[in-house]
């Protein structure tokens, strides 16, 4: 029972390190939470049992062991998250490089009791004190860094502007966990000697330290870029509202104008034709129309919205583009302004890309925008093009074509953070996204 109860500790912190995997991804579960949690909290625990038992009755050496159970959790992480295969090994090595400081440190604090452990040389197996004071070190490892696995990781995973990183950012802690176990002393007692548990309780600490300040750093770095670009975002928002600004009080102006010359309009019309001077009038009223429409329309309720479509249209009529608007949103919205409108502004510049080399006949954008209820915004933008669009595993566009992917992983990104849904769908040579966000 007493070398159960020490495999039983010691492959525990499996346990503990499925745990820390899975904090950074959370809103990544391929499943509900609560089935994950139920199947993970009965398999693991079940796993580590039958492990323990079967290597209590044969005293296998406890770091295979381990390996095959480290394998087995990096198999049920594998298949129950929805992220890149860069963020998985990121996330994995990141937890196990966690699992083995806690071992090999308390190797160092417990020296006392491995150097006269007689089942090291067999199995490299801990005393049940090892055990449990490796079990305390992961659990303190796992509140010292609980902000970073829980907050900062998270939004660090999500940032799409990183996407490349994670294709080798995993290194850094596969590479520390394997200095953790380089430095596994062969034989505890000599831990003993001189100062060298001191040195190790000293330096070892440093690695986890290290890697995850480089971590910390990534997140301040990544979290000025995402402040400059929403400023930027706010910027072209307040730039767009301002010329519709303008556009509108020039609108004003005219029609005033108009207003006050419609008396003097109206003496004219009566005298031509109390004249019976036919051919003047209709001359004079065709004069009239010509400058009575300054050509102003609003698009929809929103100040912002309506401000962006007026931009994009100007883009548009620039190239002799016809950008058909149908934007039925109030006039306050249930998420933030400038992200909509940088959505909306994506995917209008990816069709004005697309369609700006076609015939002048086949140049023509639809956008459509609404609100079932008053929580959920419908978006759907569609467009000709012409070549090939492949679209890789996320439903993203992958082909080099132009006008086509640029913005879009913008996009995905808050449609993500609104939990929504994003469509991509190429028939019958047009382009169309759907999007639907849920702001409650």
């Amino acid at each position: 029972m007493n070398v159960f109860l020490r495999y039983l500790t010691e492959l525990a912190i499996i346990i503990l390190d499925a745990v820390y995997i899975f904090m950074p991804v959370i809103d990544a579960l391929r499943m509900n939470r609560l089935i994950t949690y139920g199947l993970a909290g009965i398999i693991l625990p079940l796993f580590v049992l039958a492990a323990s038992w079967i290597s209590s009755q044969y005293l296998l050496p406890v770091i295979p062991v381990l390996v095959v159970c480290v394998a087995f959790l990096f198999a049920v992480f594998f298949f129950s998250v929805n992220i890149s295969l860069g963020r998985k090994l990121f996330c994995f090595f990141t937890s196990i490089m966690l699992g083995a400081f806690s071992l090999l440190y308390s190797i160092a604090l417990m020296a006392s009791f491995e150097a006269e452990n007689t089942l090291w040389e067999s199995t490299k197996l801990l005393t049940l004190e090892g055990g449990f004071t490796a079990l305390g070190l992961s659990v303190l490892v796992g509140v010292v860094f609980f902000r970073l696995l829980t907050y900062q990781l998270p939004m660090l995973l999500k940032d799409e502007r990183a996407a490349g990183m994670w294709n080798f950012m995993f290194m850094l802690p596969l590479g520390a966990t394997l200095l953790v176990a380089w430095l596994t002393p062969v034989w505890p007692k000599y831990l003993l000697i001189g100062r060298s548990r001191l040195i190790m309780m000293v330096l070892l600490p440093l690695i986890p330290l290290l890697i995850l300040l480089t971590y910390y750093l990534l997140w301040r770095i990544a979290s000025k870029f995402s402040e400059s670009a929403r400023l930027q975002q706010e910027n072209t928002l307040l730039m767009m509202e301002g010329k519709r600004y303008h556009e509108l009080r020039t609108y004003m102006d005219a029609t005033r104008a108009m207003r006050h010359d419609f008396r003097k309009h109206i003496l004219v019309i009566t005298r031509l034709a109390e004249s019976e001077k036919y051919s003047e009038l209709r001359s004079y009223l065709k004069q009239w129309s010509d400058v009575s429409d300054p050509g102003c329309t609003g698009y929809c309720a929103n100040v912002a919205v309506d401000a962006a479509a007026s931009y994009y249209t100007s883009q548009a009529q620039a190239h002799n583009i016809v950008i058909d608007w149908r934007l039925s949103l109030p006039a306050v919205l249930p998420m933030n302004e400038a992200e909509y409108c940088a959505m909306l502004g994506n995917l209008t510049e990816n069709a004005l890309r697309a369609v700006r080399n076609l015939p002048e006949d086949m140049r023509r954008i639809n956008v459509v925008s609404s609100m079932p209820s008053e929580s959920i915004i419908g978006l759907s933008a569609s467009n000709p093009f012409s070549g090939k669009i492949t679209t890789g595993k996320d439903g993203l566009p992958v082909s080099q074509a132009e006008g086509h992917g640029i913005g879009l992983a913008s996009v995905m990104n808050t449609v993500k953070r609104y939990n929504g849904t994003m469509e991509i769908r190429t028939e019958g040579g047009i382009f169309t996204a759907d999007i639907i966000l849920y702001c409650g």
